[in-house]
């Protein structure tokens, strides 16, 4: 399979590369110490170029089926909705968007606009009205309720739980163990920086770069809205996230299989918890090449048990 930064099939490659230091800070977040080549963030960048132009295109094939010529991020979430987990922290961050535009207009801009996910614990630190902290429920248009949502209004499930909801908070409470066991024997200064590092968006006061970036004038016929642009932020971050942890667990892989002669098994998943990293080298091209080539091996189905092949398409991370 060619990789979109080989020239192969999907978007050409990118002759003007414009997030490098963002992909650096990202990786450097994510447990990439070792000092990274400029082709191996470069590829980074070709890859999530191509997926961000692939979910545009899904997207706006979404809004068209429903009539209408504007992308939302119902279109968005729609598209990853197999991904449960994924979904309940995209409808997380959204459902806190308004309370921090609340807390910025209450405050004359006190709240920290750098975050680009934010924890419920953390809204508790700014004094706001409660009926202005309510949450708001970004609606899924997959469900069967969702189309109803307008006349039945919002609902209540503060009592409720919600089985993607608690994967999603197990999951934040893993990755918070990761950058915990990332940062331990950091310096005063390597920890500054890395907080630092943490800022790092593709969206974030780069509205218009990354609608030029990612070529939406020509993918879809109006221009996206904020909600939008946020959405394809914290999806491209997420990008990072994969391909750099699955890449570092690729990396250690193949070091153990030098250091033992070739032998051992490789497993066909990474996991988030393949520590420590003061053990390998920088992460390599082929290293996210692999990592890539793992997430692009989905399963097709035939055609209603006929035989035949079903068309392929690019996988989104």
């Amino acid at each position: 399979m060619d990789s979109p930064a080989r020239g192969g099939a999907g978007p050409r490659r990118l002759t003007r590369y414009l997030y490098q230091n963002e992909i650096a800070q990202m990786m450097f977040v994510f447990g990439e110490t070792g000092n990274l080549s400029g082709e191996t963030t470069m590829l980074v960048e070709d890859i999530v170029h191509a997926q961000v132009i692939e979910l545009i295109i899904q997207a706006a094939g979404q809004s068209g089926r429903r009539g209408s010529r504007s992308i939302s991020y119902e279109d968005i979430l729609f598209i990853i909705r197999h991904d449960r987990v994924k979904v309940a922290r995209l409808r997380n961050f959204l459902s806190w968007k308004d309370v921090r535009k609340n807390v910025k207009d209450n405050q004359g801009g006190g709240a920290d606009p750098n975050e680009e996910l934010v924890e419920e614990a953390d809204v508790g630190k700014y004094e706001i009205h409660p009926s202005k902290a309510r949450k708001k429920q970004p609606k899924l248009p997959w469900t069967p309720l969702s189309q109803y949502m307008d006349v039945l209004g919002e609902r209540d499930d503060g009592d409720e739980e919600d089985e993607d909801e608690v994967e999603a908070y197990k999951e934040s409470l893993a990755r918070l163990k990761v950058a915990d066991d990332i940062t331990r024997n950091m310096t005063r200064e390597e920890y500054a920086r890395w907080s630092e590092c943490r800022q790092a968006s593709f969206t974030f006061k780069k509205a218009r770069r990354f609608r030029d970036w990612a070529s939406m004038s020509a993918l879809m016929d109006t221009k996206p809205n904020d909600d939008v642009i946020e959405c394809l932020g914290y999806l491209t971050f997420e990008m990072v996230r994969k391909l750099t942890e699955w890449g570092m667990a690729i990396r250690r892989e193949a070091e153990a299989e030098e250091k033992a002669g070739g032998g051992g098994n490789i497993p066909s998943r990474a996991g988030i918890f393949a520590r420590p990293r003061e053990d390998y080298g920088a992460l390599r091209m082929q290293d996210v090449e692999e990592a890539y080539r793992r997430m692009q091996l989905v399963r097709r189905p035939g055609w209603n048990f006929r035989g035949g092949l079903s068309r392929t398409r690019l996988s989104l991370i």
